[in-house]
This record gives structure tokens, sequence and C-alpha cells, in this order.
């Protein structure tokens, strides 16, 4: 099955070059310039990579990102000029998985796209609720799955504040992004990552999301909440409602 991407990015030459890069990594590729079109276009061709650029006509790269993950687990690789501190936590807050700054070389690239998994990262979009999400701010984006939730940054397990370590606030949000959906354990270090970086995780990167998986899970157990964390057949985890 063929993987298909969609570049979003408003400078031909950057765009011609992604396009090159991704259709002899295997890709099929979509593309736009303008952030309102990006979305409508990933929702309607359901890609496997999204890159984004963050300063884009329309709506920016960050608002994308956040109205992408509403519907779509479609795995995001922010390439910006952006590369100020904060830019990359931004990236991952709004609901990206990498974030890479310009100018970046093309071999770059090809690795975080050759360390995807070969599947699928999502099902097939989940059919989205009638009733609204709830709408994100720049600075934290609100979320909730089953009894569990973040309001500008506050976790909240069946309505009471929870304080986490900053490991394990990082990889509730991602699954609390996920909505349900499995996230491998590959996928939550690259996104706990402070930086960038081509290189898979290694061991120890992989041991930490399980260290802090293993402690949300306690702190789970010791609240009166109806959702837990579920292991998919050791590779990665997700929300379960019981």
């Amino acid at each position: 099955m063929e993987r298909t991407a969609v570049i979003v990015e408003d400078q031909a030459d950057i765009r011609s070059l992604l396009s090159a890069i991704l259709e002899s990594s295997g890709f099929s590729v979509h593309a736009t310039e303008n952030g309102l079109d990006a979305v409508e276009l990933i929702r309607s061709v359901s890609p496997d990579v999204t890159t984004l650029d963050v300063n884009i006509p329309g709506i920016d790269g960050f608002e994308v990102a956040r109205r992408v993950r509403e519907f779509s687990d479609t795995y995001i690789i922010f390439i910006s000029a952006f590369v100020e501190p904060g830019d990359a936590e931004r990236g991952r807050a709004a609901g990206g998985d990498e974030y890479l700054g310009k100018p970046f070389r093309p071999r770059d690239l090809k690795a975080r796209l050759a360390a995807i998994p070969s599947q699928r990262r999502r099902e097939e979009a989940p059919v989205v609720d009638a009733a609204p999400a709830a709408t994100p701010t720049p600075a934290a984006q609100n979320l909730s799955y089953g009894d569990v939730s973040v309001t500008d940054g506050v976790f909240r397990l069946a309505g009471v504040p929870i304080e986490l370590a900053q490991t394990e606030a990082s990889v509730l949000r991602a699954l609390l992004l996920a909505q349900g959906r499995t996230r491998t354990k590959h996928d939550l270090a690259l996104a706990l990552r402070s930086r960038s970086r081509a290189e898979a995780p290694d061991p120890d990167e992989v041991r930490a999301i399980e260290r802090s998986v293993e402690s949300l899970r306690g702190t789970f157990a010791a609240a009166a909440t109806s959702t837990l964390i579920a292991s998919d057949q050791g590779t990665g985890y997700r929300l379960d409602q019981r």
C-alpha cells in the first residue's frame, strides 16, 4: 500500500525540494501553500505524513496542527525557519511529532521518514462528534478523553487536579492527543525529545517512557477514574475507558 504525504509550504523552491525527498522515499505527494486549504486537504487525502511550515498564509502551522488533530493522526513534521527556544515545544503541544529547522539537510528529513513505522500510525480517521471540541489556546491545548483532561496546563483525573513530573505530563498529553488510539513507545520517545534528532530512540529513551507510564498508572489507580492506560501488545499505549 503506497504511503501518502501532504506538504504545507508557501515557498515554491522548498515545496519542490520536499516533494522530491518524499517521492524518493516512496510517498505519493499532495501540496498546498495555505493553512486553511491544508486542513481540508489533510481531511480529504488522509496522509500518513504531513510536513508543515509555521509561517504560512491563512492560519499558521500551529493552528493547522491543532485543527488536524481533531480528526487525524497523521505524522506531523514541522519544518520551519522559526527555531527560537520554545518553538519545538509549541509544535509538540499543537500536535506535532517532530520539529526540523530551516535550512535543513535532505538526508536529515529522509532519516526521519525512514524512522517512522511503516505501518500507518492510525486507523482510518475517526468520525468527529457533532459537539465542538474545546478551543485550544496558544500556550496550552485543552484536551479530554474519558475523565482525564488537561485545561490550561492543569491535568485532572475525574475532575481532581493532579501533579505530574514533566515527562509524565508530556506522555499523558500525547495520549490525550491520540484520543484512544495507540501511540508507540518509539513515537512517545520522539515526542519527549528536547530537540529533534534523526536517530531512532535508544533503549534508555524507551525505558523512560515505560517508567513514566508505570508512574501514571499508579496515579490513575489512586484516583476515582474510569479511564486507564492500556498496553497494545507491548509496542505502545493508549487511553481506554472501562
